[in-house]
């Protein structure tokens, strides 16, 4: 049960707060009622343009300095421009929460608009709306082009990206009353979920929110339309698609009128995606343009599919309707629908797990319906629909009218034309300050009825003791006038919760964390693929498919909602999946089951393509094979037997994390017994669960003459081993985002000798093997080979003569240790940062440790880190691209790092 409080302060504004203990960052949310519906003729696209610009300055914050408690502490914040609202939502450490508050509450209180920052932010939104509807080959579709075909009126059929042309016209005085009219307090929602005490946090919030003035605000349009009588058809053409494409769209019932039959097309929705459609390729669906309950009313069920070729539009419509009325009779119908829901449900709660999220979805749910508690009400109501619900909505579906947009391969870029006249002058966004109030502050309840949303809160609903009725008086020119921005306030240290950490008699660690803010277990298992492995990783991939698919694990764990997937990327065999608690079992005796002995060959996979990195890699690890010297021709073994094969690959060892709602005890219990008959598998490696350290080995090149994913690009990859000492050091970490992990890095800032826009470096450490390294990669143009190895040479060779210093440092420690806390925002995070935590030979309570040893580290501690990880004279160099640059780069780090003994 969620610790969830609401209140409402004197001037309209209402709060949503939860409660999440142990989170070590914060996520602070405003939800404002106007949405692109709210827009007039001849401005559309300005409330997303006016989202762009209150990022842009307030009083207290001017030029943009709104991000300075965000992104220096590794947070996150940003907007989005829906039907109904627009949101703005950061996620920061929980030291910032003040700072997060202080900066929402500036810029409803007073944002500035300037032409300079309104013609900025129309450049930027002429490149989003490029690379959103332009760009992309079927761009646009099925939004925003679809609600057009189905809808007659303005609000709910017109695009709201809006016309560029006419959106330059814009006025700084046209952006203040977009603001007069719909940014008022009791037009908005706060929501904040963090580990605060609900009352400390409501205070925090009346200091920096009570004293903006309430005021008048403009009421949402009414949006209802009647049904279509008829199927409406729209087609447009595009000459970058190699197929034609179809979107079908469908009025929804209200959630506020009939809650049930609204979530009857959600479960439909996802039995469409899950199983496709006849007679089409690639179907899939959704409740809502933008997702389940994301609108009041007025909003589209959206199907859409790839039209094979020689069959019509027509013909591939009637196809897949003919199908939904067949799906309405079909004996297996509750089946389906059971697991529809069990998929809807796992992906609610996995997807509403962290504070960011959660955050959201409570300001949403509390501003369309009132009602943010319905997002723990959520998988109740969907595992009630009923079966007979379902064959109801299928049924309409298969005669309804729609709205159809057909979009297919032509010659030039067409558009389906609007049905609505253009105003040769734009409509003033707000009547004159002198006229009387737009509306009351406060929007009218829905009616409290079984099936709508305006049920009664559950218990766990606590209510807050601000309830006042006015707010205070402010003082004259309070408004306006700049404020102090808060100083930090007190870090919530990361703790993951309790857990065992042990190793099973067979040689498996495992981890089990009890976290329980999801009913949901989050399971991984990493496999080092072993000698064989990594010098065949096309057979471990296709290993790795065969076992998902040998005993039915994948299928009989995607029917219950949940995941068992296998996959390989050339280093690591991972089983990552979730269960329910109750099943926990059924998921580790399918691990189990890996074990059994493969007799046959496994069928090869398709070829496909290949990340440079993972090609570059796999180089690098036949390079540092114990059969040859860098740099010299490989050994190449022979390349073993299936069953010699896979018993190289699912051996005694590796890592087993499981984080969630578990008793940890019981857990490792179970596994132990799960995995009793890996203790007897035969196995062909000797070496340990933890990566080995090793002596440096002789530094070399290795050049792969051919393309890598861009036909002008060159691929560098530059590796050393870790030297001998602590690899968990917060000096290494840190050391690694000094010279090129962190923005401000002295790869990307400093002495690369030909930096430009085509470039991209960055530094890092891993596992390669079974040893620990440093490495740089880059991608540089081809005729720039050369130049880029010497600058890069030129700055890691620097490192011992330009020491690290305490300035250099604290901006990057900052970042660091604020950014390590986004690994505790989930349970799914968590396990997944486990995982490679063991992996890379560290416990977990390194996590939890690290941050705070970030902040103690020393300049000194980190240049010494420095030269040693990033020595350029013991890294190899592994060149992927056309021959020549290869060659190139080759030669340059040759004449800059001559060979040495080893």
């Amino acid at each position: 049960m969620s610790n969830l409080s609401k209140a409402t302060l004197g001037n309209g504004l209402r709060v949503v707060l939860e409660r999440t203990p142990h989170t070590p960052r914060t996520a602070v949310c405003v939800h404002y009622g106007v949405g692109y519906r709210s827009e007039r003729p001849g401005r559309e696209g300005f409330a997303h343009l006016f989202e762009h610009l209150m990022f842009r300055g307030s009083v207290s914050l001017p030029e943009g300095r709104f991000y300075e408690h965000v992104h220096p502490l590794g947070g996150q914040a940003n907007g989005t421009t829906h039907q109904d609202y627009t949101d703005y939502h950061q996620v920061v450490p929980a030291a910032a929460l003040e700072r997060a508050l202080f900066a929402e509450a500036d810029r409803m209180r007073a944002p500035l608009f300037t032409p300079e920052t309104l013609a900025e932010q129309l450049d930027g939104i002429a490149t989003e709306i490029h690379e959103a509807v332009v760009t992309p080959p079927y761009g646009g579709f099925p939004w925003p082009l679809l609600p057009s075909v189905v809808f007659d009126g303005f609000a709910n059929a017109h695009d709201g990206y809006g016309a560029l042309e006419r959106l330059r016209t814009a006025t700084t005085d046209e952006c203040a009353d977009f603001f007069g009219a719909h940014y008022a307090p009791g037009n908005a929602v706060l929501s904040v979920v963090g580990d605060h005490d609900p009352e400390e946090l409501l205070a925090l919030i009346e200091r920096h929110f009570g004293d903006i003035p309430a005021r008048p605000f403009a009421e949402a349009p009414d949006v209802r339309e009647p049904e279509l009588a008829v199927d409406r058809w729209a087609e447009c053409t595009e000459p970058r698609v190699p197929t034609a494409a179809l979107a079908l769209g469908y009025r929804l019932p209200a959630p506020a009128e009939d809650l049930p039959a609204h979530l009857a097309y959600a479960v439909l929705a996802e039995m469409i995606s899950g199983h496709g459609a006849e007679g089409v390729r690639g179907a899939s669906a959704s409740c809502g343009v933008f997702g389940l309950l994301d609108a009041r009313e007025s909003d589209l069920m959206v199907v859409t599919a790839l039209v094979p070729d020689g069959v019509s539009a027509r013909r591939a419509a009637r196809s897949m309707t003919d199908g939904w009325a067949r799906l309405a009779e079909a004996p297996s119908l509750d089946r389906a629908r059971a697991t529809a829901v069990r998929h809807l449900v796992t992906r609610h709660w996995r997807e509403h797990a962290d504070p960011y999220t959660r955050a959201r979805a409570r300001g949403r749910l509390e501003l369309l319906f009132g009602r943010a508690e319905l997002l723990d009400e959520l998988p109740g109501a969907l595992d009630e629909i009923p079966t007979d619900a379902v064959a109801t909505a299928a049924g309409r579906l298969s005669t309804a009218p729609k709205g159809v947009l057909v979009l297919t391969p032509g010659n030039s870029r067409t558009r389906p034309p609007t049905r609505w006249p253009t105003p040769t002058a734009p409509t003033p966004t707000a009547p004159p300050s002198t006229e009387p109030p737009l509306t009351a502050p406060r929007p009218t309840e829905p009616p409290p009825t079984d099936t709508s949303l305006a049920t009664t809160p559950p218990n766990n609903k606590t209510p807050l003791p601000s309830q006042r009725t006015e707010g205070p008086t402010p003082e004259p020119g309070s408004v306006r006038s700049p404020r102090p921005v808060p100083p930090l306030g007190t870090a919530t240290p990361p703790f993951h919760g309790p857990r065992v950490d042990t190793s099973l008699p067979g040689g498996t660690r495992v981890v089990a964390v009890a976290d329980r803010r999801t009913p949901l277990v989050e399971l991984r298992m990493r496999l080092p693929l072993g000698d064989p492995g990594w010098w065949w990783p096309d057979r471990a991939e296709a290993l790795s498919r065969f076992l998902a698919t040998r005993s039915g694990a994948a299928d009989r764990a995607d029917r219950e909602g949940e995941a068992f997937q296998l996959t390989s990327d050339g280093q690591w065999l991972d089983i990552t999946g979730h269960s329910r608690p109750d099943r926990v079992g059924a998921w580790l005796e399918s691990l189990a089951d890996l074990a059994v002995p493969v007799a046959e060959p496994a069928p090869a996979v398709p070829v496909r393509h290949r990340a440079p990195e993972s090609v570059m890699d796999t180089a690098l690890r036949r390079a540092w094979d114990a059969h040859g010297a860098v740099g010299a021709p490989a050994l190449v073994p022979e390349p073993p037997g299936p069953a010699e094969f896979h018993r190289s690959v699912i051996v005694r060892g590796g890592w087993l994390v499981a984080v969630g709602d578990l008793d940890p005890e019981a857990f490792t219990s179970a596994a132990d017994a799960a995995l009793s008959s890996w203790r007897t598998t035969p196995h062909a490696r000797t070496t340990g669960t933890a990566p080995r350290a090793v002596h440096p080995r002789t530094p070399g090149v290795v050049t792969l003459g051919q393309r890598g994913t861009d036909d002008d690009r060159l691929h560098l990859t530059l590796s050393a081993p870790e030297p001998y000492g602590d690899t968990g050091s917060a000096a290494r970490y840190l050391a690694t985002a000094v010279v090129g992990a962190h923005h401000a890095s002295r790869l990307t800032a400093h002495g690369l000798s030909v930096p430009g826009p085509a470039w991209q470096i960055h530094a890092g450490r891993d596992v390669c093997r079974d040893v620990p390294r440093a490495y740089v990669r880059a991608v540089v143009p081809e005729r720039e080979a050369g130049p880029a190895v010497a600058g890069i040479h030129q700055e890691l060779a620097m490192l011992h003569l330009r020491p690290v210093t305490r300035a250099e440092l604290a901006p990057v420690a900052a970042f660091c240790a604020a950014q390590l806390l986004g690994v505790f925002d989930s349970p799914a995070a968590k396990a997944d940062m486990i995982r490679e935590t063991l992996s890379a030979g560290r416990g977990p309570s390194w996590l939890e440790d690290l941050p705070a040893l970030i902040l103690r580290t020393s300049p000194e501690d980190v240049t010494t880190a420095a030269t040693e990880l990033f020595a350029p004279g013991r890294m190899t160099l592994v060149a992927l691209g056309a021959e020549e640059p290869a060659a190139e780069a080759a030669a340059s780090w040759h004449h800059l790092t001559p060979p040495t003994t080893a």
